[in-house]
């Protein structure tokens, strides 16, 4: 059991001090925990001389992150004030959202972080408890007029002595960091975190309470997956990532996890699985999937919601390195899709990829990530089929990063994306049909060319390898991984 968080708070102030540059503008901060239970920080921020422009008016803090509606309802006790410190009027229209009568110097505002009662929230937004929390600078601060240029800050930091700070940050000095983007920056904090090394230099683990497996296990795992994706890439995303697991603080059921990779930081929370081979099993999907995300999309120069293709390929990506690092068999692969092609047709009414992404939290995350698994894999064999196993959807995602990869010009995402599928005359029923349209997937034709079949009906679909194999087939087969497996006997 962990010893608990004192309860004189004004011995164990938690002071953040930071400056964030915009051009030659700067702005200082200062973020104290004036308490624990609740979980309420003092925010006091000003606008130091040289800055040339000033905040708006409008005064707008986070109210809403990946479907977590409410936010705003966190700031409370706003006080505005000019360069003389006089206190400036201004009016709450909602919750996080505030129009003052002229442009403020300082200003000062409270944020309660207790843990959200929806587990879903905690890998997404900021809390805090008695033993750990995460701070997410995005939804911390105000959000500042910025003309779309990323906001860099140095932030120090002052905890009690048995609390630890992991970022995914660059160190200056002690307890001081350089962070480029603050809607990227992510702090574990907390006296209950243990740092694991691992074999690349570039990946930090941070792993919080006690799992099936060792340390040791979970370090090798890690640095295997992020260097089957730097092989991938052709390089890192950045120095330095971090990789954060940790239990969910309260009992939740076996299986359930939720995670977010924000900037270079991946953060997990799970419940552990009742065996060690099934706990490795759902670490290793879990890390498949979440590291992708460094490279596509938090290393893409890209905006707008192309959730489709950096969610739904995603998933895709990951299952077939699962198959390509022999974590699961070809059958799971299979079977995944299987579930993927039963789920988008259950869909009523069916959305393109396209609309799905939009209102990706209204109602249609399933389909994001279902039948982009689909498209992607119906990309691949595509891919695979006309070039006769040459070329992939690996040659895709490295084409994309390539050309897209920050620092780059930002490019609106679905028009970057479909600019570099539609070189393919191979993709463009692809594109036609299941992205930008909603008709029903409809793939025998694509799985006969790589000699699998569907059996069972809308309720019970399955696929099979199919008994007797032409030459063709069974290369491109290979090529998606069936025979991987006989490698390591070789």
């Amino acid at each position: 059991m962990h010893k608990k968080f004192s309860v004189n708070l004004s011995a164990y102030l938690c002071v953040l001090l930071f400056s964030f540059t915009v051009s030659a503008q700067k702005i200082e901060v200062n973020i104290k925990l004036i308490s624990n239970t609740p979980a309420i920080l003092l925010v006091e921020g000003k606008f130091t001389p040289e800055n040339k422009i000033q905040a708006e008016k409008s005064w707008v803090f986070s109210r809403s992150f990946a479907g977590i509606e409410n936010l705003g309802a966190r700031i409370s006790d706003l006080e505005l004030k000019d360069n003389k410190r006089q206190n400036i009027l201004y009016k709450k229209l909602i919750d996080g959202e505030y129009l003052a009568e002229k442009n403020a110097v300082f200003w000062n505002y409270r944020i309660n972080l207790d843990s959200p009662s929806n587990e879903k929230a905690l890998a997404h937004i900021s809390w805090l408890n008695k033993e750990q929390g995460i701070l997410m600078l995005g939804d911390l601060l105000p959000q500042f007029d910025s003309d779309d240029q990323p906001i860099s800050t140095k932030i120090k930091f002052e905890l009690p002595t048995d609390w630890k700070i992991l970022p995914g940050e660059n160190i200056i000095s002690e307890n001081t960091y350089s962070i480029a983007n603050i809607e990227k920056a992510v702090f574990l904090i907390g006296k209950n975190w243990r740092e694991v090394k691992t074999s690349n230099d570039a990946l930090d683990l941070a792993i919080s309470g006690e799992w099936k497996f060792s340390d040791a296990e979970a370090s090798k795992m890690a640095a295997d997956i992020f260097e089957e994706y730097r092989k991938l890439f052709g390089e890192i995303p950045k120095n330095k990532v971090q990789i954060a697991l940790a239990h969910f603080p309260k009992e939740i059921k076996f299986g359930r996890w939720e995670a977010d990779t924000r900037g270079v930081s991946s953060i997990i929370f799970s419940s552990d699985m009742p065996f060690k081979t099934l706990s490795l099993q759902r670490f290793h999907e879990q890390l498949r999937h979440e590291l992708f995300h460094l490279w596509i999309p938090n290393n893409l120069a890209l905006t707008g919601n192309y959730d489709w293709f950096y969610e739904g390929f995603t998933v895709y990506q990951a299952l077939k390195t699962g198959v390509q690092t022999n974590q699961i068999r070809f059958e799971d692969f299979l079977d995944t899709l299987s579930q993927g092609y039963k789920i988008d047709d259950f869909q009523t009414p069916s959305n393109s990829l396209l609309e799905s992404s939009k209102n990706r939290w209204n109602g249609t995350n399933s389909q994001v990530y279902s039948r982009g698994m689909l498209v992607a894999f119906l990309c691949d064999v595509a891919l695979l089929r006309q070039s006769k196993g040459k070329r992939s959807i690996d040659d895709l995602f490295r084409q994309i990063y390539t050309k897209y990869r920050s620092p780059n010009e930002s490019q609106d995402g679905n028009t970057a994306i479909l600019n570099v599928f539609e070189n393919y005359a191979e993709l463009q029923t692809i594109i036609e049909k299941y992205i930008k349209g909603t008709e029903k997937i409809n793939w025998r034709t694509d799985l006969e060319s790589v000699g699998i079949e569907l059996s069972g009906n809308d309720f019970n679909t399955k696929l099979n390898i199919k008994t007797k194999l032409n030459k063709r087939q069974k290369d491109l087969l290979n090529k998606l991984g069936y025979n991987n497996w006989r490698k390591i006997l070789e």
